[in-house]
């Protein structure tokens, strides 16, 4: 009944017709996977040992992912909502009994039967952390640094209940770009049927009776307060807690073994390296492995040893990423500074192998071992520094070195027309591309290298694809495993002509004589500045940049770049160092590549449009557009709806659609306001035949709806059933914690594009699929 009013309520807020007098070819690109629903973003790969399954939750996608091991077969479950990822793998937990799964997403847990196909969301107002199932009831128990109390969500009943707990909170920041690991953490021992609740900032481990809750006592750690506290693992049998402490400054000082039942803790010093990350226990020895993002070495505690520590040497930095075999006593380390897999002998203390070429791997996350099949699995892409987009997990067998690659799902990423060809290229996000003609058929092609981003058209007709995870280059070093590129695709044959660019490029624009610019993604404080390809064949100089005078420090702020061919100017547009700091606007020459002009915007801006007169930018925190005149110094704000997101120009008039504000706008004086017909959240704008075309989704559903600006009328073009889930531009799911996109090199869900036959083409990156719509 509720389903029926809703539809109803739906239908009667459109005038006239709810359907647009059109056709719509549906292209499902998930068809080719033989997968019903999409999963990209692959962020936490977790072992279901007794299940021999892997489950990957994703943060573009609001979905888990079930790989069943024993053939590869892959299995999407939509949950409602996203991982978060700027937190780490203790925010996912799995039930040994039942197979469960709690998944900590932005403010909310989600928990999924597997077996049963059930799931449950539950909202909350601040951000959970670290979570852990009791396996004898199969409820969940949650905590946080924004969060003084415990959470306690019965399963049966679907309640949450906050247990007293502790006095102090704090938000959750971008604190040294990647997020810390929870400074509070809970466990639950099934054995000795207790809970314990471990608080970093006073160092005091707690440990309750269940199911009363009762607090059976406290005790002060002999541990540095403060700093990030790392988990190395769980020890159900022996009750033993295993931790390494790292100071504010990122420096790792202290082991620990903690005795959950008689207080007997071993502590030692380690000798002060940075950034330790990636940190295991092996049960079997009981030991504990330290490897370090900025140091070439792991430490080894043994505590059969009384915590005897041993230094192995390792090639280089950036290890961030380890995995177990306790069958063969080895130890195998990720590491993004060359894109390799070192594999450790714990037996010898000393390095085995090198696995290289493997591309850029996991930073500041988690690989997973299988000892049924011996593979290791790998988020590739994934992590909470270079972006998170890809839609695959990648299978590695140790002694052969073959590496395969498990599609997880299908999302187009970005479209563009061939013209010559009479079709449209679809990139994948991760390594595909298809071919679609002007009828709806199409053809899948393997790209030669991973992560398409953005597409631009040079003046011959061949495409420029940007793609690449991550820099290639840092001030001191270079990322060998981060390929990073301008891929040319020949409108004639489809080869490809490569050239690499020392930084991912999240936006292009290309001039009538080939020239090509892009966005160069700074690594720590460095001069803004353009990369530029001057023609269609020469390779990136470093010479050829164009530098802003401007300094920037937060990574991937660079969100806008533009291209007025007539005027002969690029505009470029970068957000605030900090979340409260404005929009900056460079005006550029192509000519002189001078700065003609600089020009701050607002809060979070995430668009702009212009015509001969004036440039528009919205402004996502501000809740306003800057409109910059050209032709003199004037700059002025209008107020708009909550969230201003895109923008869209129609015979003169602009047209402003905001996010949470849920309407349209067209900006004039004053400014008149258009509801949206249903409870959507607008996702993109442009204009088809004389009207706005916008996209907007719900929960369940994609809305592709035309305004009409003489009756001033929405009309439904497309409905696609879909369980979206989550699909908020506000949550700050992306690196650098931004806000007022999608995701990392996600700026909008849908592209909107019109062929030369006049045919609306609608790309839709969560269900995978394309619409082609025709009058």
């Amino acid at each position: 009944m509720k389903m029926k009013s809703l539809i109803l309520l739906i239908l009667l807020s459109f005038s006239g017709s709810a359907n647009a007098d059109v056709t719509v070819k549906r292209v499902d690109f998930l068809e080719s996977l033989d997968l019903a629903f999409n999963a990209a973003g692959p962020l936490f790969v977790h072992m279901d040992h007794q299940r021999n399954r892997l489950v990957v939750a994703n943060t573009l996608s609001s979905s888990l992912t079930v790989i069943e091991c024993e053939n590869n077969s892959v299995k999407n479950f939509p949950v409602g909502g996203r991982a978060l990822q700027h937190l780490k793998i203790e925010s996912m937990a799995i039930n040994s009994k039942t197979g469960d799964v709690c998944l900590v997403g932005p403010n909310c847990f989600y928990v999924a039967s597997i077996e049963t196909g059930v799931f449950q969301m539950c909202k909350t107002d601040r951000q959970f952390e670290s979570v852990c199932f009791d396996e004898n009831r199969g409820h969940v128990y949650l905590v946080g640094r924004e969060i003084p109390e415990i959470g306690f969500y019965n399963t049966r009943s679907q309640e949450l209940k906050m247990l007293k707990w502790v006095k102090h909170a704090e938000p959750l920041i971008n604190i040294n770009q990647t997020t810390p690991p929870p400074l509070r953490k809970v466990f639950f021992d099934n054995q000795l049927n207790r809970l314990i609740a471990l608080d970093g900032f006073t160092s005091q481990l707690y440990i309750f009776k269940v199911p009363d809750h009762t607090l059976e006592r406290v005790r002060e750690l002999k541990l540095r307060r403060g700093g990030r506290w790392h988990l190395a693992g769980y020890d159900q049998q022996r009750h033993f807690l295993y931790l390494a402490i790292e100071t504010n400054s990122r420096n790792v000082v202290q082991a620990a073994k903690i005795d959950i039942r008689k207080s007997n803790d071993t502590i030692v010093g380690l000798p002060g390296l940075r950034e330790g990350v990636g940190i295991n226990y092996h049960s079997k020895r009981e030991e504990i492995y330290v490897p370090y993002d900025n140091a070439a070495s792991v430490h080894v505690i043994d505590f059969k040893g009384r915590g005897h520590v041993e230094e192995v040497l390792l090639p280089t930095f950036g290890n961030d990423a380890t995995a177990i075999d306790a069958n063969k006593d080895l130890l195998y380390i990720a590491s993004w500074a060359q894109g390799e897999i070192d594999v450790v002998d714990l037996k010898s203390r000393s390095l085995v192998k090198r696995i290289t070429g493997l591309g850029i791997l996991p930073h500041m996350f988690n690989i997973a071992f299988n000892p049924v099949n011996n593979l290791i699995y790998i988020p590739r892409g994934a992590t909470a520094v270079n972006g998170n987009f890809g839609a695959a997990v990648h299978a590695l067998e140790p002694e052969t070195e073959e590496l395969k690659r498990i599609y997880t799902g299908w999302a187009p990423i970005d479209i563009i027309e061939s013209p010559a060809r009479r079709s449209f290229f679809v990139f994948s996000s991760e390594n595909q591309f298809s071919e679609v003609t002007y009828d709806g058929n199409y053809k899948m092609h393997d790209l030669p290298y991973d992560y398409p981003i953005c597409a631009g058209m040079n003046s011959s007709g061949n495409v420029y694809l940007s793609y690449g995870p991550h820099q290639s280059y840092w001030p001191t070093v270079y990322i060998w495993g981060a390929k990073n590129g301008i891929l040319t695709i020949d409108s004639n044959d489809l080869s490809y002509y490569n050239r690499r660019i020392p930084r991912q490029a999240l936006q292009i624009a290309t001039e009538e004589d080939d020239a090509l610019y892009f966005t160069q993604n700074n690594w720590g404080k460095e001069p803004q500045f353009l990369g530029r390809l001057t023609d269609e064949v020469r390779l990136f100089d470093i010479g050829n940049r164009i530098v802003t005078g401007d300094t920037v420090q937060r990574e991937t702020t660079q969100r806008i770049l533009r291209h007025d061919a007539q005027a002969g100017q690029l505009f470029l547009v970068r957000t605030g160092e900090r979340s409260d700091d404005h929009g900056v606007l460079h005006i550029i020459d192509t000519e002189s590549h001078d700065i003609l002009r600089k020009v701050t915007v607002g809060l979070c801006p995430t668009d702009l449009v212009f015509d001969n007169s004036r440039i528009y930018v919205s402004n996502f925190k501000s809740n306003t557009v800057s409109v910059i005149h050209r032709h003199d110094d004037t700059v002025g704000e209008i107020e708009t709806g909550t969230q201003p997101l895109r923008l869209c120009l129609l015979e003169g008039d602009l047209y402003c659609l905001a996010h949470a504000g849920k309407r349209l706008q067209k900006i004039s004086t004053p400014v008149q306001d258009y509801s949206l017909p249903g409870n959507w959240l607008p996702d993109n704008v442009t204009q088809w035949g004389g009207r706005i075309v916008l996209t907007a989704h719900n929960v369940g559903a994609l809305f592709i709806a035309q305004f009409d600006p003489l009756d001033k009328s929405f009309t439904l073009l497309h409905q696609e059933k879909y369980p979206y889930g989550d699909t908020r531009f506000d949550a700050q799911n992306a690196s650098f914690f931004l806000n007022g996109q999608y995701g990392d090199a996600i700026p909008v869900i849908t592209r909107l594009r019109v062929d030369q036959n006049g045919k609306l083409w609608v790309s839709d990156l969560l269900s995978g699929k394309l619409f082609i719509i025709e009058e």
